[in-house]
């Protein structure tokens, strides 16, 4: 999957022979741009590009930055160590959005515990 990628429209761009590229012409053709075709439409004066379905984040690293201690209900003397604050450092190709990143590193542990996100 990680060799998957997606057209984004333009006129240099080999779209599809699949259901997925008659969508895309379904949806370009509903806003007036047609593929394959350099005019006068804003949308269809781009070159296009493929992007990547997955894209794997390269160098990442991690360390806490602050903690809180945090006693358990029951009142015994173990304590869980709670992360306050942690740093994150990686690199990304071209074209890819850190806060995306982010949000799949985040996610897992932010829908555990009390059912908020």
């Amino acid at each position: 999957i990680s060799q998957v990628v997606l057209p984004l429209p333009g006129y240099t761009i080999q779209y599809p022979t699949n259901e997925i590229g008659d969508l895309y012409r379904e949806i370009l053709a509903a806003d007036g741009v047609q593929l394959s075709v350099k005019n006068d439409t804003e949308e269809s004066s781009a070159k296009g590009s493929y992007r990547k379905l997955i894209q794997q984040a390269n160098n990442l690293k991690w360390d806490v930055v602050a903690t809180n201690e945090e006693v358990n209900s029951n009142s015994s003397t173990k304590k869980d160590s709670v992360v306050d604050a942690a740093r994150f450092t990686f690199e990304l190709e071209s074209g890819c959005y850190a806060t995306m990143m982010l949000r799949e590193l985040m996610l897992t542990t932010m829908s555990r515990g009390n059912g908020k996100c």
